[in-house]
């Protein structure tokens, strides 16, 4: 899990804790502080959460301070969080993280001319195959025009490879060639 999804599950799971506990009895803002802050202070001892680890600090530093009002500073990450999940750059680039680490390798981004058939990380070569990957998508995180991403390795990783792909239901994917240690496939948005 990426960064910005383990900030959008703390937060929202934080406030839907403090949701259940307003429901015996109303809250003063200091209460409704020191409960987030007592969630939030395990996340951020947890190993677990090792990557948002800064960011849980500074939301126990809001909570503990005498005006802070840590419900609505969550409530407006969560907010902005979700817009931010929700656009297809970011799709795409959870979809890049699956395939890292089903695959074990690191994708790499190269213009179809410039490809390095032999840099690659483990077993397989993985590729964004695009001539200009930020004109691909517009300012908002949509994609504007399609991308390729070209696979090189065993049949079993090449299976791997198209289960992810197959997986992500916000792209479209046409195989664009494939053969026996081949796959290039292109995606659309939906």
């Amino acid at each position: 899990m990426n960064q910005t999804q383990q900030l959008l599950d703390v937060s929202t799971n934080a406030l839907l804790h403090l949701e259940f506990q307003k429901l015996d009895k109303h809250l003063t803002l200091a209460e409704r502080n020191n409960i987030l802050v007592k969630y939030l202070k395990r996340i951020a001892k947890s190993n677990r959460y090792r990557a948002i680890k800064k960011t849980a600090k500074q939301w126990i530093n809001i909570g503990r301070h005498p005006e802070g009002d840590l419900e609505t500073t969550l409530s407006n990450e969560v907010e902005q969080l979700t817009q931010t999940c929700s656009t297809d750059l970011y799709r795409f680039v959870g979809m890049v993280d699956d395939i890292e680490s089903e695959l074990k390798t690191k994708v790499q981004y190269s213009q179809a001319h410039k490809i390095d058939l032999n840099a690659r990380y483990g077993k397989v070569l993985v590729c964004v195959v695009d001539e200009d990957l930020k004109a691909s998508f517009d300012e908002e995180g949509l994609m504007t025009k399609s991308t390729q991403i070209l696979f090189i390795g065993s049949t079993d990783d090449k299976d791997t490879f198209s289960a992810v792909i197959d997986k992500c239901d916000d792209f479209q994917s046409v195989i664009a060639y494939e053969d026996e240690n081949h796959l290039r496939v292109e995606l659309f948005r939906l």
